[in-house]
């Protein structure tokens, strides 16, 4: 267990937000930030897959595009947006908190984390949504790609 959190990822997230976090922090190299080439799925804590997601991102030109959405996400956004725009996913677009977040965690270099009523969302049974970015970089400087976890709290207080 880490010590503390990195980027706006507070102590009280969610545990497989925290289990996210901990992993990205334990492939993290002692220079710069870790790249797509250090994320391993097998090491994923398995409960953890469903919910996981990547960005492929554009930073010259704020270009998110969604490479892996699990099932766990398709569910929550109730299509399977891979391949296509980011905002594509939020009925606000670019002026999405999540896009902004992603334009955020591309300058800061940090994770990016929110809680929030899931307004996206046109089941009705999700109260909030609780989510974070952590950013890859292949060069270890330039952001290029985005990993994710998304969950949905049901009105029932169930997470999925």
């Amino acid at each position: 267990m880490v010590a503390f959190m990195v980027g706006n990822v507070p102590e009280d997230c969610h545990p497989k937000v925290r289990a996210l976090a901990e992993y990205w922090q334990s492939i993290h190299p002692p220079a710069g930030l870790p790249g797509r080439q250090h994320v391993d799925p097998c090491n994923i804590p398995k409960p953890l897959l469903p919910n996981i997601l990547l960005v492929d991102i554009e930073g010259a030109t704020s270009t998110f595009t969604w490479r892996l959405i699990r099932t766990g996400l398709v569910k929550i956004f109730e299509r399977d947006h891979t391949g296509l725009p980011f905002e594509s996913a939020y009925h606000k677009g670019r002026d999405a908190n999540a896009y902004k977040d992603m334009i955020m965690l591309t300058t800061a270099k940090e994770p990016r984390w929110r809680r929030a009523p899931a307004s996206f969302a046109r089941n009705r049974d999700y109260l909030t949504i609780e989510r974070a970015f952590f950013p890859l970089a292949g060069d270890s400087d330039t952001v290029d790609m985005a990993l994710g976890i998304i969950l949905a709290r049901l009105t029932s207080g169930e997470v999925v």
